[in-house]
């Protein structure tokens, strides 16, 4: 769940609303029955991970729908909500592990009807014909009876992918009173010791790593086993076999060495990351692609009301900032919508979400959902219109020819303008073919979540980093003897004012 403006339902809709929706919770599958002329589709995304007023458009286009729109933090969140049953939903988007698991446990269905979906998808990602995309390449495993269930692209509807790297500001003031300058950092970042950098006493301080158990675990699979995926003896396939390890001696490397990493970060965040590198908070974060050129985007320019970037800010108030792919490797992720099995095949909700997810896949749609997010669609358009939004944005009459023909049906090369190029935002949406051959697919763990789990624990609740119990003895060891002074000097007047007082009588 890789995500940017929380939604707020209007004051008067939800109170209209509210006794409808807590009926309709209890079985998604009959919200049709509540009034027959309304039909309530209940949507769980991530927090910032939609342009909310197509919701408003879908609803104008489809009179008699009604979106619910709630938002969660992190994949295991969601997956918490939807095994406990606690709430029902027609729709909700999570990360390509978190589909195959709910898959897997059969609290998804597979989706069937999507027209617009499959003609505007990229082929690379979802393969209509042969199914030799990126995501049908994956399989899911039944967890109560082994059997194969088939591919994960009939379970999941792309939404959004990316890839998982750093975004760093070299001008930073931390970085210039340690005497590190732009090119030092940038080619350590880059570098194969670029996911080493977060323990280097070099940058401790001044980064914050993702509050989400799976993304930080790969971070730790990348530092325990860089010499693995640094090494060319082995095929892609391995390397994406170590990046999934959840054996035993796996977990307790990763956990020890996430541990040591506290002593070395500013703190552990979700969604605030990306703001507060542009504000100067910190000079360095463990991100998303998307929220890296959010903030690449943020640092440099003032978003307009359709959150376009024209506007480029004064000198003095612009944040530079850039986004690395260390060469070891990292991970290419993907975000997906899927249906939990409580929705009715052929009941009106079911036929509403098919055409919300069709709706979610037009031309128009995704361009409004790229520009709001930052994040970069799995849908190229029929005749790669797509393709023409990103030229809009990034083509230039002198720079960088960039071959991005993989992702499209028909040839693909930018000549982009150098400072939207390397460690920028056109490459950090669309990584080219040889940095994705170092890039590695989350796998869910199956039966050994819960150690991950348990593991994850021991990390958040191990003491403090080092620095930061020094500045709390300090701060304590202050306070005391500001009071025990205080009680002294206090005692001392005292004793005064009543020797002044013997002395006049």
């Amino acid at each position: 769940m890789r995500k940017t403006k929380k939604f707020i339902v209007p004051l008067l809709t939800l109170f209209a609303s509210l006794p409808l929706a807590l009926v309709s919770c209890g079985n998604s599958s009959n919200n049709s029955e509540i009034a027959s002329d309304i039909v309530y589709l209940h949507v769980l995304n991530s927090e910032d991970y939609i342009d909310e007023s197509l919701l408003t458009e879908f609803e104008n286009q489809n009179p008699g729908v009604k979106i619910i729109y709630e938002t969660s933090d992190t994949n295991e969140t969601i997956y918490n909500l939807i095994q406990t049953g606690k709430a029902n939903y027609d729709l909700i988007n999570c990360s390509e592990y978190m589909v195959q698991r709910l898959a897997s446990e059969e609290l998804i269905q597979k989706i069937d009807g999507l027209d617009t979906y499959y003609r505007n998808v990229s082929p690379y990602l979802v393969d209509a014909t042969d199914h030799d995309g990126k995501i049908d390449n994956i399989r899911v495993t039944n967890k109560r009876t082994g059997e194969d269930m088939g591919r994960l692209s009939e379970y999941a509807v792309g939404y959004m992918w990316g890839t998982l790297g750093i975004v760093y500001n070299p001008y930073y003031s931390t970085f210039v009173n340690r005497n590190m300058d732009k090119d030092t950092i940038t080619e350590q970042l880059n570098s194969e010791n670029g996911w080493s950098m977060f323990w280097d006493k070099n940058y401790q301080g001044v980064q914050s790593i993702k509050d989400s158990m799976r993304d930080t675990y790969a971070l730790g699979i990348l530092e325990v086993y860089k010499d693995y995926f640094i090494s060319d003896e082995y095929t892609q396939e391995e390397k994406n076999k170590k990046f999934n390890s959840h054996d035993e001696e796996s977990i307790d490397l990763v956990k020890n060495k996430l541990i040591e990493l506290k002593d070395n970060i500013f703190g552990f965040e979700v969604d605030s990351g990306k703001n507060d590198i542009v504000t100067g908070k910190i000079g360095m974060n463990l991100a998303w692609s998307g929220d890296a050129c959010f903030s690449i985007l943020q640092g440099e320019y003032y978003p307009g009301e359709d959150e376009s970037y024209e506007e480029q800010k004064p000198e003095s108030e612009r944040t530079t900032l850039y986004y690395a792919i260390p060469q070891s490797g990292a991970n290419i992720w993907f975000d997906a919508w899927c249906m939990p099995k409580t929705v009715v095949k052929n009941s009106p909700n079911y036929e509403y979400t098919i055409k919300f997810l069709d709706f979610l896949s037009e031309v128009d749609t995704v361009t409004a959902n790229m520009s709001y997010t930052g994040y970069t669609s799995f849908c190229i358009g029929e005749n790669d219109e797509i393709l023409d939004y990103v030229k809009e944005n990034y083509e230039s009459e002198e720079g960088t020819a960039y071959d991005i023909s993989y992702f499209f049906h028909d040839t693909a090369i930018i000549t982009s303008d150098p400072d939207s190029f390397e460690g920028r935002t056109l490459k950090a949406m669309y990584p080219s073919e040889s940095d994705i051959d170092r890039l590695y697919v989350m796998e869910d763990f199956g039966n050994d979540n819960n150690k991950i789990v348990q593991m994850w624990e021991d990390v958040k609740v191990n003491p403090l980093p080092v620095f930061v119990v020094v500045l709390l003895v300090a701060f304590f060891a202050i306070t005391l003897g500001y009071l025990g002074s205080y009680k002294l000097i206090h005692k001392y007047k005292v004793k005064k004012r009543k020797e002044l007082r013997k002395s006049e009588i």
